[in-house]
């Protein structure tokens, strides 16, 4: 659907010469072209932007580790809580930083007291 909206836009703006006369002609197709441009310009804005779900969205995320049961970890990321694994070890409170996924386990990096990482996502 989309394709046909993209190609359909400069194809009506043509067909304006076909059924209108010149002087309404040219006018029509001038605002329908402007407005062709400006839909690719908003939708290559869009395709820009960074990933907002999924594993992607996940990446360089970061947390707080609400719980260490039997080596596995809790943390809570994103509003989620989440299973994962890290090198070091971690205690209940620790900041941590996403830095892969491995199906629904996470690996995390723990941040150090005092770093520089912000704290976006970094609720609870």
């Amino acid at each position: 659907m989309c394709h046909l909206i993209l190609i359909g836009l400069p194809l009506l703006a043509l067909s304006a010469f076909w059924f209108l006369p010149l002087p309404l002609a040219v006018p029509t197709f001038v605002v329908l072209i402007g407005a062709t441009i400006l839909l690719y310009a908003y939708l290559m804005k869009g395709a820009r932007r960074p990933a907002m779900t999924g594993i992607e969205a996940m990446w360089k995320a970061l947390g707080r580790v609400r719980g260490v049961h039997d080596g596995i970890v809790s943390v809570w990321v994103n509003s989620e809580l989440w299973s994962a694994w890290a090198a070091e070890q971690l205690r209940e409170g620790d900041r941590v930083k996403v830095i892969g996924v491995d199906g629904l386990r996470l690996r995390v990096r723990k941040i150090l007291p005092g770093a520089a990482e912000g704290t976006s996502g970094c609720h609870g």
